[in-house]
């Protein structure tokens, strides 16, 4: 990818350069060699965030300690804690705190932190943003990854029932489509008379 002055997908302004650069990359992606890396036709790159989503014990093994307004493990919800807390958790679950049931991980939990509760859970992704490229996609997330706790990642979606956007695409791709210099609008030019 271009640096942050040549590129659309850093947020570069829109100049015959960072346009060249667009159709290029947009090439890569969808006509390309980057379609070796996904082999998806008529790909658009969606960007999810990772949710947990709470489910009865029965469906998940996967457990996850609410506390203090968000979810953690509880390898790191312990791993956070100093040697004397750590014993009264293993105390509390009688024997090792992370090797615990459910059952002993809670009651642990309700002795020490009653605000606290144990959940099972499944990952779930949830949709961000949309991007033409694969780049401007690794761009949002290098970007914004940190306002994400649970993780970003890119998802490449097949858009061959969005005819509209194929279109588009195709026609960029061809040239039918392409940058113009810009016009005034008429409000900018009523002031030159």
């Amino acid at each position: 990818m271009a640096d942050k002055k040549t590129t659309l997908a850093n947020g570069a302004g829109l100049t015959a350069e960072t346009w060249a650069d667009f159709v290029a990359r947009l090439h890569h992606d969808v006509k390309g060699e980057g379609v070796s890396r996904h082999y998806t036709a008529d790909a658009t790159f969606l960007v999810e965030k990772r949710v947990w989503r709470e489910v009865p014990e029965e469906n998940s093994d996967i457990r996850q300690i609410y506390c203090d307004g968000h979810t953690e493990t509880p390898a790191d919800f312990f791993a956070d804690k100093d040697e004397e807390t750590q014993a009264k958790y293993n105390e509390a679950a009688g024997g090792s705190f992370l090797e615990a049931d459910s059952y002993e991980m809670r009651e642990a939990l309700a002795k020490l932190i009653p605000e606290a509760h144990l959940l099972h859970v499944v990952e779930d992704w949830e949709f961000v943003c949309q991007h033409f490229t694969r780049d401007a996609a690794d761009a949002f997330i290098k970007r914004k990854g940190h306002d994400y706790r649970d993780g970003l990642r890119v998802y490449v979606d097949c858009t061959c029932y969005s005819w509209e956007l194929n279109t588009i695409k195709a026609a960029i791709l061809d040239g039918r489509i392409g940058l113009l210099p810009a016009v005034p609008s008429p409000a900018e030019g009523a002031g030159n008379g």
